[in-house]
């Protein structure tokens, strides 16, 4: 059985430009998932694994 909490979320915006979210971007890329400015973005923990979905 897999545990799951939220951490948190947040709004993609013009200064997402991080090294690691621009990797987490080419990720969901990969996965066929596109994320835009102004897309929400979820963060939680998960079997002790930090996961970012789309909100």
């Amino acid at each position: 059985m897999s545990s799951e909490q939220i951490l948190g979320t947040t709004t993609v915006t013009q200064r997402w430009r991080i090294s690691l979210i621009k990797a987490v971007r080419e990720e969901f890329a990969d996965e066929g998932i596109e994320v835009e400015e102004g897309d929400r973005l979820v963060f939680k923990k998960r079997d002790g694994q930090i996961v970012v979905e789309p909100a």
